[in-house]
C-alpha cells in the first residue's frame, strides 16, 4: 500500500506527451488526430450500417448526420480529454502519483464522453454505465456485465 503514495518525479511531458513540452498545444494535436480518426471509423460504418438496414431517405437527410456527428464527438472528446484531465491533475497535484496517470485521469474524460454520446442527458444513469464499463473490464466472464444492468439479476437480501 506504500506503492500507491509514493509519488513519480516525472513531468505530464516526460510521461503523457513526449513530443511536445506544451500541454495545449499537445490536447491540440491530440484533438486532431482523434477527430480525423473517429471521422475515418464512424464514416463507413453508420453508412454501411443505414444500407443494410435498408434506411428510408429521410433518416439519411435527418438523422445520421446528428447521429454521426455525436459518435464522432464521443470518441474525439473520450480520447483528447484524457490528456487534458492527466496534464490537469499534475499542475493541481503538483507531481504524479501511482493513480493519477491512469484511473483518474481516465474516468472524468469517459464520464463527460460517455454525456456528449449519451442522447438524454440522465447523469446517475450515465455515471452508473461508466463505473459498470470499469469494474467488468477485467472481469473474464460475461455474465457480469449482464449482470450488472438494472434489474438483471435478483438483489442480495443482506450483500
Amino acid at each position: 500500500m506504500a506503492a500507491h503514495s509514493k509519488s513519480i518525479p516525472h513531468s505530464c511531458y516526460e510521461i503523457g506527451h513526449t513530443w511536445n513540452p506544451s500541454c495545449l498545444t499537445s490536447y491540440l494535436q491530440i484533438t486532431q488526430g482523434a477527430m480525423e480518426e473517429s471521422f475515418k471509423i464512424y464514416a463507413p460504418l453508420y453508412l454501411v450500417a443505414a444500407i443494410l438496414r435498408r434506411r428510408k431517405l429521410d433518416y439519411y437527410l435527418y438523422r445520421l448526420l446528428p447521429e454521426f456527428l455525436r459518435s464522432t464527438s464521443f470518441l474525439t472528446a473520450n480520447g483528447s480529454l484524457y490528456i487534458a484531465f492527466f496534464c490537469i491533475l499534475r499542475r493541481i497535484l503538483g507531481k504524479f502519483y501511482f493513480w493519477t496517470p491512469g484511473f483518474w485521469a481516465a474516468l472524468p474524460a469517459s464520464y463527460v464522453a460517455i454525456l456528449i454520446e449519451r442522447k438524454s442527458s440522465d447523469t446517475a444513469a450515465c455515471l452508473r454505465q461508466l463505473l459498470v464499463t470499469w469494474d467488468a473490464h477485467p472481469s473474464p466472464c460475461p455474465s457480469a456485465i449482464a449482470g450488472a444492468t438494472p434489474g438483471a439479476l435478483a438483489e442480495l437480501s443482506k450483500g
